[in-house]
């Protein structure tokens, strides 16, 4: 038969008050009856019953965690930083996968909630925008990584998007480059709008002109930067260079190129953006602008632990600098 808590009451000589005491580490109990209980509590092997306890609680001891692509590596290693991070405060994840789907990025939001979760970490698209900012109004604890709703008011861990993707086609023309593709993430994302502006910013203060048609908008998958690559090369045979809104992109762009029977970066320099774990294996080697993905998983976890732990955040929009990796695929053209 399961164990229960009046079990464990009655052959330690105690209360049910005074286990329940013991089981949420209250601090009023002798150190003798606590190693009473627990020694009981090993004995008869129990386990307390979690969702029994956060109905009582009002507290699950559990957190929701959103990304759009777990195949990235970058959204892989951000989940793993959240998880090792939440676990050391005693908290477990939920994950939701939402496959860049809209639709299921919002019903996993719905979903998390119905769960009964303390809070939630995610990386959220604008047509997530009304389901945030209502949660935010209603106090309930959320985070966002990555990509931002914009207007949410919602404390966020992010880099700065605009100045990288600035620098990121800066470094292209100080290569010598003119023509200028740029493949970029979804628009319907902060992270996209705002890399894609970072990028025509860069283009305008170097005198250079911003054509639309090398503009073509992808959806941070590696499929979507394929088929991006090969509507550019259609039309546009004198290009020099792109730029990839992250480097899952990257990665199809390079497909489509080698397709087409030309070379990196001799015929068509590529350099991508986040520096996920394959961009220094492929070849050549990915030249990237790195964000420190992990330290970006650690801070929103402690972020959103204070916010659980009712602490008010003192910045609520951390910000941290990405930096350019040179690997081998940009040629100087002289």
């Amino acid at each position: 038969m399961k164990v229960t808590i009046k079990d464990i009451a009655r052959e330690a000589g105690v209360s049910v008050t005074t286990v329940s005491r013991v089981l949420n580490n209250k601090v009023d109990v002798s150190p003798k009856t606590r190693q009473k209980v627990l020694d009981i509590i090993n004995k008869l092997n129990y386990n307390p019953n979690s969702i029994a306890r956060g109905l009582v609680m009002n507290k699950t001891y559990t957190i929701g965690l959103i990304v759009p692509d777990i195949s990235n590596s970058f959204f892989a290693e951000i989940a793993k930083a959240i998880e090792e991070e939440i676990r050391s405060y005693g908290y477990s994840v939920i994950f939701c996968n939402t496959g860049n789907d809209k639709k299921r990025e919002r019903e996993s939001i719905n979903l998390l909630k119905s769960k009964q979760v303390d809070g939630l970490i995610g990386a959220f698209s604008n047509a997530s925008k009304e389901e945030i900012i209502a949660l935010n109004k209603s106090g309930f604890p959320v985070v966002q990584i990555d990509r931002l709703v914009e207007d949410s008011q919602v404390p966020s861990v992010v880099v700065d998007n605009t100045v990288s993707g600035y620098l990121a086609t800066e470094y292209l023309i100080k290569k010598g480059h003119k023509r200028i593709a740029h493949i970029s993430g979804s628009l319907d994302t902060n992270t996209g709008i705002r890399r894609a502006a970072g990028y025509k910013k860069a283009m305008l203060e170097n005198g250079l002109v911003v054509e639309e048609d090398l503009i073509i908008e992808g959806d941070f998958s590696q499929e979507s930067g394929y088929q991006a690559m090969m509507q550019i090369m259609e039309e546009n045979k004198d290009l020099t260079a792109v730029f990839a809104g992250n480097d899952m992109m990257a990665l199809g762009a390079y497909r489509a190129i080698y397709d087409l029977g030309l070379k990196i970066p001799e015929d068509i320099s590529i350099i991508g953006h986040d520096d996920f774990t394959l961009a220094s294996l492929v070849r050549p080697a990915l030249t990237t602008m790195q964000q420190p993905i992990y330290e970006i998983g650690e801070l929103a976890a402690r972020v959103l632990i204070d916010m659980l732990k009712g602490r008010k955040n003192k910045e609520p929009l951390i910000v941290v600098n990405t930096r350019l990796v040179e690997r081998s695929s940009v040629k100087t053209i002289h």
